[in-house]
């Protein structure tokens, strides 16, 4: 309840305000005129200085106009971001977006499925995930300008998640390709793609860690892939991950998640590692990967202990496979491999990151322990057969 007045049933406001003019022949009528004005003239000189001071700007400025610029009251967009300290992501939103593509897919009679992806060449190339272009009946590339295009696949690599569309469109505006080699833990990350079917969503956070590896059922291991917790949700598959200018430095593959949604754990494939698959994949329509040919698994210094092993980190070699580079150079089921051209590698992700930075034809030094003793072999790699996981 609030207090309710009500105004007088006939109150008027008349025109012009009665006004009562003094008698001509007042006494000293004229003197206080002139002692009025005098005062009015003094008090407004006053104004004119005090109150510039009270907001911090100098009098003789302000009467000279300098610094007109400095105290105008502006409220632009500009402004108002800059205040907030979202510059940099408004600007990466701004330079990414009309690159940024929606990908629709027809997986036969099983349905529909999304992702994104980002224009990699203006002749029509799009960049995005193996898995969401897999096995489709036919793709659909939805534009900034609203424009929707059927797109074909032009190369897929299961290996590392890539895939390569094409849309028969040229002039378009392609991304700008940063690296990722010199990429800092904290610094500004921000993902642009579809969540959900969302088109145009961007999200931003920090770049969370590097160089790790995760594993996806039934499919090759992602390695040296990049942390963020940039909101990454279903249907940013394939989207840019950009940094504070606006640069491609990743694109988004995967997500851990215990709800299915976003967790804050979201990666991507380092765009370092990606660029030579991609133009493998626009090239020739696939992509080669060397490999020694041998299952392995991490030794840890627990294993190590128990079995009195003469070293406590490595890569042991479980089983080598026929008429592989691995056999032809002597390596046998037991070995624990500590080196690959004299690099320390104390895991079998970090051996299997040494072998994908090779390329097939090339010579290795394998240094490795069988038993107690310390050994070097030399082994040629060859081409990774598909799906050897």
């Amino acid at each position: 309840m609030t207090e309710e007045h009500a105004l007088p049933p006939k109150l008027q406001i008349p025109p012009q305000p009665p006004f009562v003019p003094p008698p001509r022949g007042a006494r000293g009528g004229w003197g206080m005129v002139a002692l009025a004005a005098a005062a009015g003239i003094v008090a407004a000189v006053a104004a004119m200085f005090l109150l510039p001071l009270l907001f911090g700007a100098n009098p003789v400025d302000v009467l000279s106009n300098k610094g007109a610029e400095r105290v105008q009251e502006v409220r632009t967009v500009e402004e108002r971001v800059v205040k907030a300290g979202q510059e940099a992501v408004v600007e990466v939103a701004a330079k990414v977006l009309p690159s940024v593509v929606n990908i629709e897919v027809q997986y036969g009679i099983l349905g529909k499925g999304i992702g994104s992806g980002f224009i990699y060449r203006p002749d029509g190339y799009i960049i995005t995930n193996n898995h969401v272009v897999e096995n489709a009946s036919s793709i659909k590339a939805s534009l900034r300008d609203g424009s929707v295009h059927d797109a074909k696949v032009v190369g897929t690599d299961p290996e590392t998640d890539l895939a390569v569309i094409k849309i028969d469109e040229s002039d378009l505006p392609p991304v700008t390709l940063g690296t990722s080699s010199d990429l800092v833990p904290g610094e500004l990350a921000v993902a642009v793609g579809s969540p959900e079917g969302f088109e145009g969503s961007v999200t931003s956070g920090i770049i969370s860690a590097l160089n790790r590896n995760i594993y996806v059922p039934d499919a090759a291991p992602l390695l040296d892939v990049i942390q963020t917790d940039a909101a990454i949700n279903p249907g940013n598959s394939g989207g840019p991950l950009c940094n504070s200018v606006g640069e491609v430095i990743g694109i988004n593959t995967a997500i851990y998640s215990q709800s299915g949604g976003y967790d804050g754990l979201g990666f991507a494939i380092a765009i370092d590692n990606a660029k030579p698959v991609i133009e493998q994949l626009i090239e020739k329509g696939s992509a080669v990967h060397p490999w020694l040919g041998f299952n392995g698994s991490t030794l840890d210094p627990e294993t190590a202990k128990s079995y009195d092993l003469p070293v406590e980190k490595g890569a042991l070699v479980r089983k080598v496979i026929s008429g592989t580079p691995a056999e032809k150079a002597g390596l046998q089921a037991g070995d624990i491999i500590v080196a690959i051209d004299g690099n320390p590698v104390d895991s079998m992700d970090q051996v299997m990151l040494e072998i994908r930075k090779r390329k097939v034809g090339d010579s290795v030094t394998v240094t490795y322990y069988r038993g107690k003793e310390k050994r070097e072999t030399t082994a040629v790699l060859e081409e990774k057969p598909a799906r050897a996981f």
